[in-house]
């Protein structure tokens, strides 16, 4: 690492020539939408993702039934190899 400070004025420059390398437009203005616009914005495109996905299991739900569907095939392999009740 070279040790350098950075500033934020030297982060504009540096964020302004990743966006002309990667052809992206740069802002030259403080844009046309208001904290309040974008933070309801932000809350109904949440709302909408919640509603989409309220119905979907999570990795960790999804993790804990595989578990369970492993275990019990595990204990049904045993009780027929033991051809009753697995006592």
């Amino acid at each position: 690492m070279r040790r350098k400070p950075m500033y934020m004025a030297d982060w504009v420059s540096k964020l302004d020539e990743f966006l002309k390398m990667s052809d992206s437009e740069i802002l030259t203005h403080a844009g046309k939408i208001s904290h309040q616009q974008a933070t309801q914005k932000a809350i109904e495109e949440y709302e909408k993702y919640r509603e989409r996905t309220k119905n979907e299991l999570s990795e960790v739900e999804k993790h804990f039934l595989e578990s369970i569907d492993k275990t019990a095939k595990k204990l049904k392999g045993k009780k027929d190899s033991t051809g009753g009740d697995g006592v």
